[in-house]
């Protein structure tokens, strides 16, 4: 955003040290006013991206956790039908079809699980076991929600973003035509308002980071 600083500062200075028309001295000062706000709302929805991308972190690390969680609690409860010798009734597959996904998947394999228990009437532990599970689903469920939500409140900021520089690069590219026009055939005085090294590097709006992980 400096290069949009610079030109702001000097569509401003300008007609304070040079003999300005006052049209001139209107169209430097719009011109001025239309890079500011274009800078403002890319700087506002940049800064929203941000903080949408960095709200996602908690989301994701609960997805993990939950997961260990889920996979864990699992194991306890093959354990205990095994003890109770329903365990082949109970893990057919064994544990593996239901720990080894994540996600969606899991919480679709514990959905099933929940339902071999409770068709397990010989099972004195049976209704505490299942509840272990329907719990854990549950609590997995909630957090792959969360997930969700605000991987989606990330993309909605970052479309507005990305929304936002696209009408910044315009408006920056429109004071550029603008100046020429003011000042044709002046190459010096059409390079003064625009900091020509900055520009060299392509910093108008270089913030091309990648969309967060889900």
């Amino acid at each position: 955003m400096t290069l949009s600083a610079f030109a702001q500062a000097a569509l401003r200075r300008y007609a304070t040290l040079f003999d300005a028309t006052p049209d001139v001295r209107a169209r430097l000062e719009s011109l001025a006013v239309s890079l500011a706000d274009a800078t403002t709302t890319l700087t506002t929805q940049r800064a929203a991206y941000e903080a949408a991308a960095l709200a996602m972190i908690g989301p994701r690390v609960e997805v993990k956790l939950v997961d260990l969680h889920a996979d864990t609690v699992v194991r306890s409860v093959k354990r205990a039908a095994d003890e109770a010798g329903v365990g082949t009734l109970v893990f057919p597959a064994g544990m593996q079809p239901i720990v080894k996904p994540v996600g969606a998947t899991e919480v679709a394999a514990l959905r099933t699980l929940e339902g071999r228990i409770a068709s397990a009437s010989e099972w004195a532990d049976r209704e505490a076991q299942r509840a272990r599970i329907a719990a854990v689903r549950a609590e997995y469920d909630a957090a792959l929600l969360r997930r969700r939500d605000a991987g989606a409140a990330a993309a909605d900021a970052r479309a507005l973003r990305d929304d936002a520089k696209e009408s910044f690069l315009d408006a920056y590219a429109a004071v550029a035509a603008a100046i020429k026009e003011l000042f044709p055939r002046d190459r010096p005085r059409q390079d003064v308002f625009f900091d020509e090294a900055r520009a060299a590097r392509g910093e108008a709006a270089d913030d091309d980071d990648p969309a967060p992980a889900t």
